[in-house]
């Protein structure tokens, strides 16, 4: 009895993994049309969230500057601050 609920244990561990994983082509798209932000508005955003009790979270978007992808801000939006 016990080799038999062994054997089924194993069998059901085996069979969540027996399919190989399927993967789908990606492609990087770098939008030109999205302004970016400078520095002095990024730190006024910034401050302005911390002043209200909040925390500040950035979105970044994909720049190619020289023939090299670049990470830029182009929004920075308040969020509640975690509490522990």
């Amino acid at each position: 009895m016990k080799i038999v609920v062994a054997t089924l244990g194993l069998l059901a561990l085996t069979g969540c993994g027996s399919s190989a994983p399927q993967y789908v082509d990606q492609n990087l798209i770098i939008d030109k049309n999205v302004p970016a932000m400078s520095r002095n508005e990024v730190i006024n955003g910034i401050a302005d969230c911390e002043g209200n009790g909040t925390r500040a979270v950035m979105v970044y978007a994909k720049r190619r500057i020289n023939g090299y992808t670049a990470d830029v801000v182009v929004d920075v939006t308040c969020a509640p601050k975690y509490r522990f």
